[in-house]
């Protein structure tokens, strides 16, 4: 959901009402073998359009260091002026 120090909102109502449920993992816990399966799964939920990436910004390679500072003011100072991930692309 975000970094160490984050604190994202989280809907709970909504789940409780709908019976969804939140899956995750701890990247830094978590063994090779399940962060492999779970690369797999999150694949394969993208390539069939079960899983949305809300893109908040997108940089391109040069500009790596204002999509750090961007990153830092959301998750650290509190700018809230961020709503999804940000993307790095190389090229075109």
């Amino acid at each position: 959901m975000a970094g160490r120090d984050a604190h994202p909102e989280f809907p709970v109502g909504p789940f409780y009402v709908k019976e969804c449920r939140l899956m995750g993992f701890v990247v830094f816990k978590a063994p090779r073998h399940e962060q492999r399966a779970a690369a797999i799964a999150m694949n394969e939920w993208l390539a069939a359009g079960k899983l949305q990436v809300p893109i908040g910004a997108t940089f391109p390679l040069e500009q790596t260091a204002d999509a750090h500072r961007l990153q830092e003011d959301n998750t650290l100072h509190g700018k809230d002026t961020l709503r999804g991930k940000i993307v790095v692309t190389i090229g075109d």
